[in-house]
């Protein structure tokens, strides 16, 4: 099969190995290999991988990565493939692929393509997970950093906290419309931010339905409890955690502000309409996974 891999050089800048080497070095794919430091480039490259027949494109990176590449591969012939080099690899924890970029490669040796939903917010696609509230603030702090990795997210959210606070919301999912105090409103369509912290754990691909996780409270007290389920794939179950599914949620909110669409810091307006996009995306899965 004739792949494309897009090659991101500021992920994974602590990696010990020559990504393109192992690239080259596999015999899985018919392998083109670029690097792009600009988003700008990512539509002429997609447009040839079309009009060339290439089966797969493949982000080489981290979420951002994949984020960016995948929005424009939607409702197109070629499918999404996913080399995670980046820190926290959300997205591809959650489809199962390996963090080995050799062995990635080898577990999508067959070719496996399913078609999956995505998800967009005033028009804008996303991937895996948006959120408001306390994770829009870290999220844009952690791309201000200049170190990656999860005790960087974990530090830049300590530093938030001091400063944070709830927000009342009006949430209509589902046809039922509730004030919501809120610290955290996720709209997932995967399960996770990455590093396996899963912000909503049943989420899935494939069911046509968006899952809103809305974190009500979180103290000194319950935050360590609340960070070990995230972790745990449990925070569902918590007594200050509610969830719901539905195809489109719409939340009105005090005034616009900062979001993040699978990690990457945007900024919206007070009005947020997000609704799910059935099967509106090929995607390269490893041989053995069953569900995602």
């Amino acid at each position: 099969m004739k792949a494309i891999f897009i090659v991101n050089e500021r992920s994974g800048k602590k990696r010990t190995f020559d990504i393109t080497a192992v690239i080259r070095n596999s015999d899985v794919f018919e392998s083109e290999v670029l690097s792009c430091e600009r988003k700008e480039d990512l539509d002429a490259i997609i447009d040839r991988a079309e009009k060339e027949d290439v089966g797969v494109v493949f982000a080489v990176g981290g979420d951002g990565t994949v984020h960016e590449i995948a929005k424009r591969l939607i409702g197109r012939k070629p499918a999404l493939g996913i080399l995670p080099i980046g820190s926290g690899n959300g997205f591809a924890r959650h489809i199962g692929l390996p963090l080995d970029p050799a062995l990635t490669l080898d577990a999508c040796r067959a070719g496996r393509i399913v078609t999956i939903d995505t998800a967009e917010v005033n028009g804008t696609p996303f991937l895996g997970v948006m959120g408001i509230g306390f994770d829009a603030v870290v999220a844009d702090r952690f791309a201000s950093s200049n170190v990656r990795g999860l005790e960087t997210y974990v530090k830049e959210g300590l530093r938030a906290w001091a400063d944070f606070k709830a927000e009342e919301y009006e949430v209509t999912c589902g046809g039922e419309t509730k004030r919501e105090k809120a610290f955290v409103i996720a709209i997932a369509n995967a399960s996770q931010y990455g590093n396996n912290a899963r912000i909503a754990p049943l989420a899935s691909l494939q069911d046509g339905l968006l899952d809103v996780v809305i974190v009500h409270d979180i103290t000194v007290l319950t935050a360590p409890l609340l960070l070990a389920r995230l972790f745990q794939g449990t925070l569902h179950q918590a007594n200050t955690v509610s969830s719901v599914q539905c195809t489109d949620v719409h939340i009105r909110r005090p005034s616009a502000g900062p979001a993040h669409l699978d990690g990457e810091p945007v900024s919206l307006p007070e009005e947020l309409r997000v609704r799910i996009v059935p099967r509106s995306l090929r995607l390269l899965v490893p041989d053995v996974v069953t569900a995602i």
